[in-house]
Protein backbone atom coordinates (compact mmCIF):
# COMPACT_ATOMS: atom_id res chain seq x y z
CA UNK A 1 0.00 0.00 0.00
CA UNK A 2 0.91 3.18 -0.71
CA UNK A 3 0.54 6.39 1.94
CA UNK A 4 0.45 10.07 0.78
CA UNK A 5 1.16 11.81 4.39
CA UNK A 6 -0.52 14.96 4.01
CA UNK A 7 -2.27 17.23 7.38
CA UNK A 8 -5.75 17.61 6.05
CA UNK A 9 -8.43 17.89 3.21
CA UNK A 10 -10.10 21.33 3.59
CA UNK A 11 -12.96 22.63 1.49
CA UNK A 12 -9.99 25.11 0.19
CA UNK A 13 -6.96 23.58 -0.55
CA UNK A 14 -3.46 24.15 -1.59
CA UNK A 15 -1.80 22.46 -4.40
CA UNK A 16 -0.26 20.16 -2.58
CA UNK A 17 -3.43 18.51 -1.48
CA UNK A 18 -4.55 18.90 -4.95
CA UNK A 19 -1.50 17.20 -6.07
CA UNK A 20 -2.10 13.85 -3.59
CA UNK A 21 -5.38 14.23 -4.39
CA UNK A 22 -4.41 13.68 -8.47
CA UNK A 23 -2.02 11.49 -7.25
CA UNK A 24 -4.11 8.99 -5.91
CA UNK A 25 -6.20 8.92 -8.49
CA UNK A 26 -3.40 7.76 -10.76
CA UNK A 27 -2.07 5.17 -8.87
CA UNK A 28 -5.38 3.67 -8.47
CA UNK A 29 -6.60 3.95 -12.07
CA UNK A 30 -3.22 1.73 -12.70
CA UNK A 31 -4.58 -0.78 -9.84
CA UNK A 32 -2.11 -0.03 -7.21
CA UNK A 33 -3.77 0.62 -3.81
CA UNK A 34 -3.05 4.04 -2.38
CA UNK A 35 -4.82 6.54 0.52
CA UNK A 36 -4.32 10.44 1.23
CA UNK A 37 -3.17 10.06 5.30
CA UNK A 38 -4.63 13.10 6.81
CA UNK A 39 -3.53 14.05 10.65
CA UNK A 40 -6.09 16.40 12.00
CA UNK A 41 -9.77 15.61 13.37
CA UNK A 42 -12.09 17.08 10.80
CA UNK A 43 -15.90 15.74 11.19
CA UNK A 44 -16.54 17.37 7.90
CA UNK A 45 -14.05 15.60 6.23
CA UNK A 46 -16.45 13.01 4.16
CA UNK A 47 -18.79 15.56 2.68
CA UNK A 48 -15.27 17.33 1.68
CA UNK A 49 -13.98 14.29 0.18
CA UNK A 50 -17.51 14.11 -2.06
CA UNK A 51 -16.66 17.54 -3.21
CA UNK A 52 -13.45 16.47 -4.89
CA UNK A 53 -14.60 12.82 -6.27
CA UNK A 54 -12.72 10.50 -3.40
CA UNK A 55 -14.13 7.69 -1.52
CA UNK A 56 -13.31 5.89 1.43
CA UNK A 57 -11.09 3.90 -0.51
CA UNK A 58 -8.94 6.65 -0.72
CA UNK A 59 -8.55 8.48 1.82
CA UNK A 60 -7.51 7.74 5.66
CA UNK A 61 -7.68 9.79 8.50
CA UNK A 62 -6.02 8.91 11.60
CA UNK A 63 -9.05 9.68 13.95
CA UNK A 64 -11.53 7.66 11.80
CA UNK A 65 -8.84 4.84 11.99
CA UNK A 66 -8.83 5.06 16.01
CA UNK A 67 -12.71 5.84 16.12
CA UNK A 68 -12.82 2.75 13.97
CA UNK A 69 -15.08 4.57 11.22
CA UNK A 70 -12.52 4.56 8.08
CA UNK A 71 -15.88 3.41 6.14
CA UNK A 72 -19.32 4.03 7.01
CA UNK A 73 -21.33 3.69 3.96
CA UNK A 74 -24.28 5.80 3.56
CA UNK A 75 -24.08 9.03 5.85
CA UNK A 76 -27.23 9.33 8.21
CA UNK A 77 -29.09 13.09 8.34
CA UNK A 78 -29.63 13.67 11.65
CA UNK A 79 -32.24 16.63 12.32
CA UNK A 80 -32.57 18.44 16.33
CA UNK A 81 -35.41 15.47 16.57
CA UNK A 82 -33.16 12.59 16.16
CA UNK A 83 -30.80 13.38 19.19
CA UNK A 84 -33.84 12.53 21.64
CA UNK A 85 -34.05 15.88 23.72
CA UNK A 86 -35.45 15.14 26.70
CA UNK A 87 -39.22 15.41 26.96
CA UNK A 88 -40.05 18.54 28.79
CA UNK A 89 -37.39 20.92 26.57
CA UNK A 90 -38.67 23.50 24.11
CA UNK A 91 -36.64 24.39 20.98
CA UNK A 92 -36.53 27.59 19.81
CA UNK A 93 -35.47 27.19 15.94
CA UNK A 94 -32.95 29.21 14.50
CA UNK A 95 -31.59 29.54 10.87
CA UNK A 96 -27.90 28.43 12.04
CA UNK A 97 -28.79 26.96 15.85
CA UNK A 98 -31.80 26.06 17.87
CA UNK A 99 -31.83 26.77 21.41
CA UNK A 100 -32.88 24.78 24.08
CA UNK A 101 -35.31 25.78 26.77
CA UNK A 102 -36.19 23.80 30.05
CA UNK A 103 -39.36 26.46 30.73
CA UNK A 104 -37.59 30.45 30.95
CA UNK A 105 -34.16 29.16 31.51
CA UNK A 106 -31.72 27.95 28.32
CA UNK A 107 -30.00 24.61 29.36
CA UNK A 108 -28.02 24.66 25.73
CA UNK A 109 -27.57 25.20 21.67
CA UNK A 110 -28.50 22.66 18.83
CA UNK A 111 -26.12 23.69 16.26
CA UNK A 112 -26.20 22.83 12.56
CA UNK A 113 -23.90 22.16 10.04
CA UNK A 114 -22.94 24.94 7.28
CA UNK A 115 -24.85 25.03 4.36
CA UNK A 116 -27.29 22.32 5.58
CA UNK A 117 -30.80 22.68 6.68
CA UNK A 118 -31.03 22.03 10.04
CA UNK A 119 -28.30 19.22 9.99
CA UNK A 120 -27.07 18.36 13.95
CA UNK A 121 -23.24 19.70 13.82
CA UNK A 122 -22.81 20.07 17.98
CA UNK A 123 -25.06 19.81 21.41
CA UNK A 124 -23.99 22.28 23.88
CA UNK A 125 -25.11 22.19 27.46
CA UNK A 126 -25.44 24.72 29.90
CA UNK A 127 -25.04 25.23 33.84
CA UNK A 128 -27.87 27.37 35.46
CA UNK A 129 -25.52 30.25 34.88
CA UNK A 130 -25.42 30.38 31.00
CA UNK A 131 -21.91 28.97 30.91
CA UNK A 132 -21.04 25.95 28.26
CA UNK A 133 -19.63 23.04 30.33
CA UNK A 134 -19.81 20.36 27.82
CA UNK A 135 -20.32 20.01 23.91
CA UNK A 136 -21.27 16.82 21.86
CA UNK A 137 -19.50 17.10 18.63
CA UNK A 138 -21.44 14.93 15.34
CA UNK A 139 -19.94 13.54 12.69
CA UNK A 140 -21.55 14.38 8.89
CA UNK A 141 -22.14 10.79 8.61
CA UNK A 142 -24.75 10.93 11.90
CA UNK A 143 -22.23 9.54 15.05
CA UNK A 144 -21.73 11.30 18.09
CA UNK A 145 -18.05 11.82 17.26
CA UNK A 146 -16.42 13.61 20.55
CA UNK A 147 -17.50 15.53 23.56
CA UNK A 148 -15.70 18.52 24.58
CA UNK A 149 -15.47 19.40 28.36
CA UNK A 150 -14.84 23.03 29.87
CA UNK A 151 -13.70 24.17 32.88
CA UNK A 152 -14.95 27.11 35.20
CA UNK A 153 -12.96 29.62 33.23
CA UNK A 154 -14.41 28.28 29.88
CA UNK A 155 -11.36 26.83 28.68
CA UNK A 156 -11.34 23.30 26.86
CA UNK A 157 -9.91 20.81 29.25
CA UNK A 158 -10.41 17.60 27.92
CA UNK A 159 -11.93 15.90 24.78
CA UNK A 160 -13.37 12.35 24.45
CA UNK A 161 -13.82 10.18 21.17
CA UNK A 162 -16.14 7.65 20.35
CA UNK A 163 -16.78 4.78 17.96
CA UNK A 164 -20.18 5.02 16.05
CA UNK A 165 -21.50 2.96 18.30
CA UNK A 166 -20.38 5.02 20.96
CA UNK A 167 -17.98 3.53 22.68
CA UNK A 168 -14.95 5.57 24.44
CA UNK A 169 -11.49 5.17 22.34
CA UNK A 170 -9.56 8.20 23.37
CA UNK A 171 -9.69 10.86 25.75
CA UNK A 172 -7.22 14.11 24.87
CA UNK A 173 -6.32 16.50 27.91
CA UNK A 174 -5.66 20.24 27.70
CA UNK A 175 -4.02 23.12 29.54
CA UNK A 176 -3.30 26.51 29.09
CA UNK A 177 -0.42 26.87 27.24
CA UNK A 178 1.56 30.52 27.95
CA UNK A 179 -1.32 32.66 25.88
CA UNK A 180 -4.11 30.93 28.40
CA UNK A 181 -4.82 29.01 24.76
CA UNK A 182 -5.57 25.06 25.44
CA UNK A 183 -2.71 22.55 24.32
CA UNK A 184 -2.62 18.91 24.51
CA UNK A 185 -1.01 17.26 27.40
CA UNK A 186 -1.61 13.76 27.39
CA UNK A 187 -3.55 11.39 25.01
CA UNK A 188 -5.10 7.92 25.97
CA UNK A 189 -5.85 5.21 23.60
CA UNK A 190 -8.79 3.32 26.15
CA UNK A 191 -7.24 -0.64 26.01
CA UNK A 192 -6.46 -0.42 22.58
CA UNK A 193 -6.82 -3.20 20.40
CA UNK A 194 -8.03 -5.04 24.04
CA UNK A 195 -4.20 -4.49 25.43
CA UNK A 196 -4.92 -1.59 27.76
CA UNK A 197 -4.03 2.20 27.49
CA UNK A 198 -1.34 3.42 25.80
CA UNK A 199 -0.51 7.37 26.29
CA UNK A 200 0.82 10.11 24.02
CA UNK A 201 1.99 13.49 24.85
CA UNK A 202 0.35 15.03 21.73
CA UNK A 203 -1.16 14.38 18.42
CA UNK A 204 2.22 14.49 16.92
CA UNK A 205 3.32 11.53 19.47
CA UNK A 206 0.03 9.91 18.14
CA UNK A 207 0.42 10.59 14.45
CA UNK A 208 3.78 8.87 14.48
CA UNK A 209 2.28 5.73 16.06
CA UNK A 210 -0.61 5.75 13.59
CA UNK A 211 1.79 5.79 10.62
CA UNK A 212 3.59 2.71 12.20
CA UNK A 213 0.16 0.77 12.43
CA UNK A 214 -0.57 1.79 9.09
CA UNK A 215 3.01 -0.31 8.58
CA UNK A 216 2.28 -2.88 10.97
CA UNK A 217 -1.35 -3.78 9.64
CA UNK A 218 -0.19 -3.78 5.73
CA UNK A 219 0.30 -7.66 4.63
CA UNK A 220 2.49 -6.14 1.60
CA UNK A 221 4.96 -3.80 1.17
CA UNK A 222 4.20 -0.50 2.97
CA UNK A 223 5.69 2.91 0.95
CA UNK A 224 5.62 6.27 2.51
CA UNK A 225 5.49 9.27 0.30
CA UNK A 226 5.43 12.37 2.48
CA UNK A 227 3.64 15.33 1.00
CA UNK A 228 3.68 18.13 3.76
CA UNK A 229 7.21 18.37 5.01
CA UNK A 230 6.23 20.10 8.56
CA UNK A 231 3.85 16.97 8.82
CA UNK A 232 5.66 14.01 7.35
CA UNK A 233 9.40 14.68 8.19
CA UNK A 234 9.65 14.08 11.97
CA UNK A 235 7.51 10.74 11.69
CA UNK A 236 8.94 9.19 8.58
CA UNK A 237 12.50 9.75 10.48
CA UNK A 238 11.41 8.13 13.84
CA UNK A 239 9.38 5.35 12.00
CA UNK A 240 10.50 2.05 12.86
CA UNK A 241 8.81 -0.52 10.29
CA UNK A 242 10.45 -1.64 7.28
CA UNK A 243 8.01 1.01 5.18
CA UNK A 244 9.71 2.35 2.12
CA UNK A 245 10.22 6.50 2.85
CA UNK A 246 9.74 9.08 0.08
CA UNK A 247 9.37 12.77 0.52
CA UNK A 248 7.80 14.80 -2.07
CA UNK A 249 8.93 18.48 -2.17
CA UNK A 250 5.95 21.05 -2.49
CA UNK A 251 7.54 23.95 -2.11
CA UNK A 252 11.70 25.43 -2.44
CA UNK A 253 14.14 23.81 -0.40
CA UNK A 254 15.95 26.81 0.09
CA UNK A 255 14.61 30.17 2.27
CA UNK A 256 16.51 32.32 -1.28
CA UNK A 257 15.83 30.72 -4.19
CA UNK A 258 17.94 32.47 -5.78
CA UNK A 259 21.06 30.51 -4.76
CA UNK A 260 19.40 27.08 -4.60
CA UNK A 261 22.98 25.43 -3.99
CA UNK A 262 24.31 27.29 -0.82
CA UNK A 263 21.40 28.91 0.70
CA UNK A 264 20.08 28.43 4.57
CA UNK A 265 17.51 25.28 3.81
CA UNK A 266 13.87 25.70 4.57
CA UNK A 267 13.09 24.91 8.20
CA UNK A 268 10.68 21.69 7.71
CA UNK A 269 13.30 20.25 4.43
CA UNK A 270 16.55 21.01 6.84
CA UNK A 271 16.13 17.81 9.17
CA UNK A 272 15.15 15.73 5.99
CA UNK A 273 18.33 17.04 3.83
CA UNK A 274 20.39 16.43 7.42
CA UNK A 275 19.40 13.07 7.22
CA UNK A 276 18.77 12.23 3.62
CA UNK A 277 20.42 8.67 3.89
CA UNK A 278 17.38 7.15 5.94
CA UNK A 279 14.90 8.26 2.93
CA UNK A 280 14.66 5.68 -0.39
CA UNK A 281 14.16 8.57 -2.06
CA UNK A 282 13.55 12.54 -2.63
CA UNK A 283 10.61 13.60 -5.38
CA UNK A 284 9.92 16.78 -7.33
CA UNK A 285 7.90 18.60 -9.52
CA UNK A 286 10.70 19.74 -11.65
CA UNK A 287 14.49 18.32 -13.09
CA UNK A 288 15.74 21.34 -12.52
CA UNK A 289 14.88 21.23 -8.63
CA UNK A 290 15.77 17.80 -8.72
CA UNK A 291 19.22 18.58 -10.16
CA UNK A 292 20.14 21.43 -7.76
CA UNK A 293 19.20 18.57 -4.98
CA UNK A 294 21.90 16.01 -6.73
CA UNK A 295 24.34 18.63 -6.70
CA UNK A 296 23.86 19.90 -3.37
CA UNK A 297 23.59 16.52 -1.99
CA UNK A 298 26.20 13.75 -3.44
CA UNK A 299 24.77 10.87 -3.08
CA UNK A 300 20.96 11.22 -2.45
CA UNK A 301 18.30 9.76 -4.16
CA UNK A 302 15.93 12.56 -6.52
CA UNK A 303 13.71 12.30 -9.21
CA UNK A 304 11.15 14.42 -10.77
CA UNK A 305 7.18 13.67 -11.44
CA UNK A 306 5.06 16.03 -12.81
CA UNK A 307 2.10 16.60 -10.78
CA UNK A 308 -0.70 16.71 -13.46
CA UNK A 309 -1.71 13.77 -15.85
CA UNK A 310 -3.30 14.29 -19.16
CA UNK A 311 -4.60 12.43 -21.74
CA UNK A 312 -3.19 11.76 -25.20
CA UNK A 313 -3.45 14.69 -27.46
CA UNK A 314 -5.03 12.85 -30.24
CA UNK A 315 -8.01 11.53 -28.10
CA UNK A 316 -9.16 15.36 -26.98
CA UNK A 317 -9.24 18.82 -28.75
CA UNK A 318 -8.17 22.46 -28.00
CA UNK A 319 -11.04 25.15 -27.37
CA UNK A 320 -10.85 27.48 -30.34
CA UNK A 321 -10.44 31.34 -29.94
CA UNK A 322 -14.30 31.87 -31.41
CA UNK A 323 -15.19 29.26 -28.33
CA UNK A 324 -13.52 31.53 -25.39
CA UNK A 325 -15.54 34.85 -24.79
CA UNK A 326 -13.63 37.72 -24.88
CA UNK A 327 -10.29 39.18 -23.49
CA UNK A 328 -10.10 37.04 -20.33
CA UNK A 329 -6.98 36.63 -17.96
CA UNK A 330 -6.64 34.73 -15.66
CA UNK A 331 -4.49 33.78 -12.39
CA UNK A 332 -3.74 30.69 -9.92
CA UNK A 333 -2.66 30.93 -6.63
CA UNK A 334 -2.37 32.09 -3.70
CA UNK A 335 -3.32 36.21 -2.69
CA UNK A 336 -0.74 36.39 -1.21
CA UNK A 337 2.52 39.27 -1.19
CA UNK A 338 5.12 36.63 -2.54
CA UNK A 339 2.89 36.17 -5.44
CA UNK A 340 3.31 39.65 -6.13
CA UNK A 341 -0.08 40.54 -6.62
CA UNK A 342 -0.42 44.10 -6.19
CA UNK A 343 2.52 43.82 -9.50
CA UNK A 344 -0.31 41.54 -11.11
CA UNK A 345 -3.12 44.18 -10.78
CA UNK A 346 -0.58 46.81 -11.59
CA UNK A 347 0.24 45.02 -14.81
CA UNK A 348 -3.79 44.37 -16.13
CA UNK A 349 -4.07 48.02 -15.57
CA UNK A 350 -1.74 48.28 -18.78
CA UNK A 351 -3.14 45.96 -20.39
CA UNK A 352 -6.34 47.36 -20.22
CA UNK A 353 -5.54 50.12 -21.58
CA UNK A 354 -4.41 48.34 -24.69
CA UNK A 355 -7.41 46.50 -24.80
CA UNK A 356 -10.05 48.19 -23.30
CA UNK A 357 -12.62 44.88 -23.03
CA UNK A 358 -10.38 42.73 -21.24
CA UNK A 359 -10.79 41.35 -17.92
CA UNK A 360 -8.71 39.58 -14.83
CA UNK A 361 -9.83 36.82 -13.36
CA UNK A 362 -7.79 35.68 -9.93
CA UNK A 363 -8.47 32.18 -8.14
CA UNK A 364 -7.12 31.37 -5.06
CA UNK A 365 -7.56 32.12 -0.93
CA UNK A 366 -5.17 34.72 1.22
CA UNK A 367 -5.18 36.45 4.28
CA UNK A 368 -8.31 38.31 4.83
CA UNK A 369 -5.96 41.65 5.27
CA UNK A 370 -3.84 41.18 2.42
CA UNK A 371 -7.23 40.62 -0.08
CA UNK A 372 -8.70 43.79 1.61
CA UNK A 373 -5.99 45.51 0.34
CA UNK A 374 -5.71 43.93 -3.05
CA UNK A 375 -9.19 44.67 -3.44
CA UNK A 376 -8.61 48.41 -2.47
CA UNK A 377 -5.81 48.58 -5.21
CA UNK A 378 -8.41 47.41 -7.78
CA UNK A 379 -11.00 50.26 -6.81
CA UNK A 380 -8.00 52.67 -6.81
CA UNK A 381 -6.99 51.53 -10.28
CA UNK A 382 -10.36 52.14 -11.29
CA UNK A 383 -10.35 48.29 -12.33
CA UNK A 384 -13.59 47.63 -10.23
CA UNK A 385 -15.35 46.33 -13.14
CA UNK A 386 -13.10 44.31 -14.82
CA UNK A 387 -11.07 42.51 -12.09
CA UNK A 388 -12.89 39.30 -9.74
CA UNK A 389 -11.12 37.50 -7.02
CA UNK A 390 -13.32 34.70 -7.70
CA UNK A 391 -11.66 33.15 -4.39
CA UNK A 392 -11.10 28.86 -4.29
CA UNK A 393 -13.07 26.91 -6.73
CA UNK A 394 -12.78 23.41 -6.51
CA UNK A 395 -14.17 23.06 -9.85
CA UNK A 396 -11.96 24.99 -11.36
CA UNK A 397 -10.89 22.73 -14.05
CA UNK A 398 -13.93 23.60 -15.62
CA UNK A 399 -13.33 26.99 -15.98
CA UNK A 400 -9.97 27.26 -17.59
CA UNK A 401 -11.79 26.72 -21.20
CA UNK A 402 -12.68 30.28 -21.10
CA UNK A 403 -9.74 32.28 -20.94
CA UNK A 404 -7.09 33.59 -23.44
CA UNK A 405 -4.05 33.51 -21.52
CA UNK A 406 -2.81 32.89 -17.75
CA UNK A 407 -0.12 35.47 -15.86
CA UNK A 408 2.18 34.27 -13.03
CA UNK A 409 4.82 37.13 -11.75
CA UNK A 410 5.18 35.16 -8.30
CA UNK A 411 8.73 35.40 -6.57
CA UNK A 412 9.51 31.23 -6.48
CA UNK A 413 7.14 28.17 -6.55
CA UNK A 414 8.20 25.02 -6.75
CA UNK A 415 6.12 23.89 -9.27
CA UNK A 416 2.63 26.38 -9.87
CA UNK A 417 0.19 23.39 -10.80
CA UNK A 418 -2.05 26.14 -12.13
CA UNK A 419 0.14 26.34 -15.03
CA UNK A 420 0.58 23.43 -16.19
CA UNK A 421 -3.54 23.08 -15.76
CA UNK A 422 -3.76 25.92 -17.88
CA UNK A 423 -1.49 24.66 -20.64
CA UNK A 424 -3.49 21.53 -20.42
CA UNK A 425 -6.23 23.45 -21.36
CA UNK A 426 -4.41 24.76 -24.11
CA UNK A 427 -4.33 28.72 -22.19
CA UNK A 428 -0.66 30.29 -23.21
CA UNK A 429 0.93 31.47 -20.23
CA UNK A 430 2.92 34.79 -19.29
CA UNK A 431 5.40 34.15 -16.70
CA UNK A 432 8.35 35.47 -14.81
CA UNK A 433 11.25 32.68 -14.86
CA UNK A 434 11.31 31.69 -11.22
CA UNK A 435 12.71 28.58 -9.57
CA UNK A 436 11.19 26.36 -9.99
CA UNK A 437 8.49 25.23 -12.93
CA UNK A 438 8.40 28.05 -15.49
CA UNK A 439 11.69 27.48 -17.39
CA UNK A 440 11.19 23.97 -18.09
CA UNK A 441 6.78 24.01 -19.21
CA UNK A 442 7.39 27.60 -21.18
CA UNK A 443 9.24 27.72 -24.18
CA UNK A 444 9.34 31.74 -24.99
CA UNK A 445 7.37 32.59 -27.90
CA UNK A 446 6.38 28.97 -28.34
CA UNK A 447 3.27 28.34 -25.79
CA UNK A 448 3.63 31.20 -24.02
CA UNK A 449 6.22 33.87 -22.91
CA UNK A 450 8.83 34.28 -20.08
CA UNK A 451 9.39 38.03 -19.16
CA UNK A 452 12.70 39.39 -16.99
CA UNK A 453 11.56 39.72 -13.53
CA UNK A 454 10.88 43.45 -12.20
CA UNK A 455 9.62 44.20 -16.09
CA UNK A 456 5.44 44.42 -15.68
CA UNK A 457 4.76 46.49 -18.92
CA UNK A 458 6.41 43.92 -21.00
CA UNK A 459 4.64 41.10 -19.14
CA UNK A 460 1.37 43.38 -20.06
CA UNK A 461 2.63 43.94 -23.99
CA UNK A 462 2.82 40.04 -24.39
CA UNK A 463 -0.98 39.43 -22.88
CA UNK A 464 -2.04 42.52 -25.19
CA UNK A 465 -0.56 40.76 -28.45
CA UNK A 466 -2.25 37.63 -27.30
CA UNK A 467 -5.48 39.35 -26.84
CA UNK A 468 -5.70 41.23 -30.65
CA UNK A 469 -3.74 38.81 -32.75
CA UNK A 470 -6.16 35.56 -33.15
CA UNK A 471 -3.19 33.92 -35.33
CA UNK A 472 -0.60 34.39 -32.58
CA UNK A 473 -3.21 33.00 -29.77
CA UNK A 474 -3.96 30.04 -32.20
CA UNK A 475 -0.22 29.32 -32.47
CA UNK A 476 0.90 29.38 -28.81
CA UNK A 477 -2.65 27.97 -27.63
CA UNK A 478 -1.81 24.99 -29.75
CA UNK A 479 1.48 24.66 -28.68
CA UNK A 480 0.71 24.70 -25.06
CA UNK A 481 -1.98 22.15 -25.49
CA UNK A 482 0.74 19.92 -27.64
CA UNK A 483 3.22 20.43 -24.77
CA UNK A 484 0.73 18.82 -22.30
CA UNK A 485 -0.42 16.17 -24.06
CA UNK A 486 2.39 14.67 -24.99
CA UNK A 487 4.85 15.38 -22.22
CA UNK A 488 2.39 14.78 -18.79
CA UNK A 489 0.44 12.31 -19.99
CA UNK A 490 -1.29 9.63 -17.78
CA UNK A 491 1.14 6.50 -18.91
CA UNK A 492 4.58 8.84 -19.68
CA UNK A 493 3.64 9.73 -15.58
CA UNK A 494 2.97 7.03 -14.18
CA UNK A 495 6.17 5.39 -16.03
CA UNK A 496 8.06 7.73 -14.07
CA UNK A 497 6.39 6.70 -11.07
CA UNK A 498 7.23 2.94 -11.73
CA UNK A 499 10.59 3.83 -12.56
CA UNK A 500 11.28 5.76 -9.30
CA UNK A 501 9.49 3.09 -7.05
CA UNK A 502 11.68 0.10 -8.71
CA UNK A 503 8.39 -1.58 -10.62
CA UNK A 504 7.63 -2.55 -13.98
CA UNK A 505 7.16 0.07 -16.79
CA UNK A 506 4.59 -0.05 -19.23
CA UNK A 507 4.83 -0.50 -22.74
Amino acid sequence: MFYFINEYILQKNSSVEHTAMKRVKLFNHYKQPAKIVTKIYDRLLHRTMDTFGLGNHDVVNMFDFFQEATDLGTPKVLHTDDIHLPVESEVMVGANFSRVFEGDVQTGNVGFIPGTIGRVFYQEFMDSLGNVIETDLWDWRGFKSATQYFGQNGKLMMQRYYTPTGRIVMDEYLVPDTAGNPLTSRIILKNYQGKGDRFFQNSDDLFSFFLEELARQDTGQTTFIGDRPGTAVQPLLGLTSAAKKYLYLPINHVKDPSDPLHAELDGFLQPAFEHYQQFDGFITATTKQADHLSARFPGIRVAAVPPVTTTPANKTKVVPVTERPGHQLLYVGRIAPDKQVDQLLRMFALVKDRVPDASFDLYGYGQADYVKQMTALVKELNLTDAVTFKDYDPQLSQHYDRYRAMVNLSLADAEPLGMLEALSHGVPVVSYPFNYGPKEVLESGTNGYLVAPGNPLAVAEKIADLFKDPDLWTKLSTAAYHTAHTTWTQQKVWNRWQKLLGQPVLA
